[in-house]
């Protein structure tokens, strides 16, 4: 097994912590302290916790998009894909409730107001996030799935949307049924041919 070296160690445990406490509800010593990394060897690797976050959003960043290339790209429909990339949402939040959520939702609620940088990292994330899936819509809309006449990108807009305050209520209430509601009752409204 690899060993993991120490930014890799500092850039998990702070995807952690962000996720479980947003950017402002969390010092960077109990960070350190969990990773077992000393204050000097974080200052090594990032100027300030600002960096060290925007980094965690870059890693964060990569990892979903290899997970949604990875749904996106499959042989089945285009909407049964997008529906599979939720199902495999949900249950990556189930087999890890207590980092349940998306950092860009939490650091948008936890910074972005008052943190500029941090706050276009995040648009920057939201805006590629619902291209990626734009296109996949617009693979449906080719195939007949969508209806031809609907702006792929604000379907995709509205899917993001409505995700995230399921997510938000799956943190609020502690159990999954946001998540299935987003999906039954939102997803098969917005794209009925699933």
């Amino acid at each position: 097994m690899k060993k993991r070296n120490t930014r890799e160690i500092l850039i998990e445990e702070g995807l952690r912590a962000f996720l479980m406490n947003g950017f402002e509800g969390i010092g960077i010593q109990p960070i350190l302290k969990r990773a077992g990394v000393t204050k000097g060897s974080f200052y090594n690797f990032f100027p300030s916790k600002e960096a060290y976050a925007l980094e965690v959003i870059e890693a964060y960043s990569l990892r979903y998009e290899a997970f949604r290339m990875r749904s996106f790209a499959g042989d089945s429909s285009p909407l049964r894909r997008l529906w599979a990339y939720f199902e495999d949402l949900e249950t990556e939040m189930e087999q890890a409730p207590e980092t349940a959520g998306c950092l860009y939702g939490v650091l948008s609620q936890t910074s972005t107001p008052h943190n500029e940088a941090l706050r276009r990292r995040v648009k920057v994330a939201f805006a590629h996030w619902q291209a990626q899936m734009a296109d996949l819509l617009k693979q449906a809309q080719s195939v007949g799935e969508l209806e031809a006449d609907v702006d792929a990108a604000d379907v995709a807009g509205a899917i993001i949307d409505a995700y995230e305050g399921a997510v938000i209520r799956i943190r609020a209430e502690g159990d999954m049924k946001p998540m299935r509601r987003f999906r039954e009752l939102t997803l098969k409204r917005l794209i009925p041919a699933v």
